[in-house]
């Protein structure tokens, strides 16, 4: 088998446990140090820190140059790529800003939170889009038809931002059934000089299990393969946020809405992260 031809001629080895590394596939192979995250995890915990940093600067500058990207990746292409944490490069270098610098890019997404997210914006009015399958509650509402999204904000507050809600089969079929379609989107919305985020009322990091236990199976490395295409496509004009649940949606969007463009060059799904953890 081919798997069994690099394992034996190439010998890659787990820089955690010395042991050889399963082949699954030649991507896979090549590009991994560990079995699995926990493993990177405990490596950087306990290896000597000069060469953890060097890994870690070594797995950011390889992403860049093997993706030829313009910019360091996000919160989730970090993650779904099973490159090491934000968390990690921000333990070892202080920011993540740092590690970014020392590899001459700056990151996707590089503001710091505005505080008016953690304000409270139930009472303002949110427009839902008429075609909207399963919208969400709010306090104050209305149908409207929408140019862009399923959901924004009236009045002042209005910055062009809106929200387009998905369950976890819609975004899985977005990202591969119907990216083209979504991508027409995205483009309409960046004439319009507008900014779409795109909610999942799903857990990002339990979306393995949950597609184990979905009726329809996808195949996740495909579908955050297409989504990483795409955000870095459209970076000036979207960004992906996981909410967990519909609850938490309904919570994260009037915040998304109201604070809008402030939010526009925040990596919303780190600071998403922090809060869940605290």
């Amino acid at each position: 088998m081919m798997g069994d031809y690099y394992v034996k001629h190439f010998q890659r080895k787990n820089k955690l446990t010395g042991s050889l590394l399963e082949f699954k596939n030649y991507d896979q192979y090549f590009e991994s140090d560990f079995s699995n995250r926990n493993q990177m995890i405990e490596w950087c915990d306990t290896a000597p820190s000069q060469q953890v940093e060097e890994y870690l600067i070594y797995c950011l500058k390889n992403r860049i140059e093997t993706k030829q990207l313009s910019c360091a990746p996000s919160t989730i292409e970090l993650y779904t790529a099973g490159l090491p944490t934000m968390d990690l490069y921000k333990k070892v270098f202080g920011k993540y800003g740092k590690a970014c610098n020392l590899c001459d890019v700056k990151p996707m997404f590089g503001d710091v939170m505005p505080h008016e997210f953690n304000n409270e914006y139930g009472n303002h009015k949110i427009f839902i889009d008429t075609r909207e399958q399963q919208p969400l509650h709010f306090k104050i509402s209305e149908l409207l038809k929408l140019d862009v999204g399923d959901y924004a904000v009236s009045g002042d507050e209005y910055s062009y931002t809106y929200v387009d809600r998905k369950s976890f089969g819609d975004f899985c079929g977005t990202m591969t059934s119907f990216a083209a379609r979504f991508v027409r989107e995205l483009q309409r919305c960046r004439e319009m000089g507008c900014y779409l985020f795109i909610v999942t009322e799903v857990d990002l990091y339990k979306m393995e299990a949950i597609n184990k236990r979905s009726p329809k199976k996808y195949n996740l490395n495909y579908v955050f393969h297409s989504m990483r295409d795409i955000q870095r496509e459209f970076k000036d004009c979207c960004q992906f946020v996981f909410s967990g649940n519909r609850s938490n949606s309904e919570k994260i969007i009037p915040k998304l809405l109201c604070v809008g463009k402030k939010l526009w060059n925040v990596d919303v799904q780190y600071f998403l992260d922090i809060n869940n953890k605290e």
